[in-house]
């Protein structure tokens, strides 16, 4: 099971957040930066893949419209 944090592609590795500019129309090719500093990050496809990787789906976290929430852990 995943931890409760968040790692790898989608903590920004030049400013440390997790804030993505994800567009409203990604397609699995989009380039996604992060919303902090702007750095690119990865395309959506591969930032989808990472997050589910690392549990998103049946984890901690939920990806949905490109939007992470942190679930409740009694669930």
């Amino acid at each position: 099971m995943a931890g409760d944090y968040l790692d790898h592609k989608l903590e920004c590795p030049f400013c440390g957040v997790i804030r993505l500019n994800i567009p409203a129309d990604a397609k699995p090719t989009t380039a996604i930066r992060c919303a902090e500093c702007g750095k690119y990050l990865g395309t959506w496809d591969e930032l989808q893949t990472d997050f589910e990787q690392q549990g998103g789906t049946d984890g901690v976290f939920r990806l949905d419209n490109g939007r992470i929430r942190k679930l409740d852990s009694s669930r």
